[in-house]
């Protein structure tokens, strides 16, 4: 079974309660830049997570480069978090299966707020598609947009609660004008102009 390192952990001492034992631990700083990227071999001990090292040895299969996100599942398959989005495009040689996918079509996408549940619709085109508008996003936290600008102004770190996703991806020889039409559409279907952030 395959594990993935979440944290190295000091142990501070412990104390017994009911015959149950509670250990104080303190993570380790020092290797934060390992955490999620280190791949271990666990071995059939999936159950026993509490495992001593000294006793049974576990292999490490594979480092994962920095700022990595994960395999790219497909364009309709995923929603990401400011956090995840900004790792993304601030690391695009560690992510080039979701870079080389989301440059190369154009599309609409959804920006929730997940404090108000408000719904953002958008649309990207153009040479680097989906992934030069989110990039955008990455950058400012708003992308220009007004409504966004206001309530990113609203609150420090506000943007932090945009989760982004991808509604319908288009082709390439699509104009300008059909995208348009399509992403009105999904403003009427989710009434984002009415009651949402558009």
């Amino acid at each position: 079974m395959k594990s993935i390192l979440f944290g190295i952990f000091k142990v501070n001492g412990w104390i017994e309660k009911k015959g149950k034992y509670y250990y104080k631990l303190e993570e380790l700083d020092k290797f934060k830049y390992l955490l999620n990227r280190i791949i271990i071999d666990w071995g059939g001990n999936a159950l026993a997570w509490h495992q001593w090292y000294d006793q049974q040895p576990k292999e490490i299969i594979q480092i994962l480069p920095k700022g990595y996100l994960g395999d790219f599942l497909g364009l309709l398959n995923f929603i990401l978090d400011f956090n995840e989005l900004e790792r993304l495009i601030k690391n695009p040689e560690a992510n080039e299966d979701w870079k080389n996918h989301l440059s190369s079509v154009n599309g609409i996408y959804l920006i929730l707020d997940d404090n108000t549940g408000k719904q953002y619709i958008g649309s990207a085109n153009g040479k680097v598609g989906i992934w030069q508008r989110w990039e955008e996003y990455a950058n400012t936290f708003h992308g220009g947009n007004k409504k966004l600008i206001k309530i990113c102004n609203s609150k420090k770190d506000y943007h932090k609660n945009f989760r982004y996703s991808v509604l319908q991806s288009l082709p390439s020889n699509i104009t300008q004008k059909e995208i348009i039409k399509i992403e009105n559409l999904y403003k009427e279907k989710l009434g984002t102009k009415a009651h949402g952030l558009n």
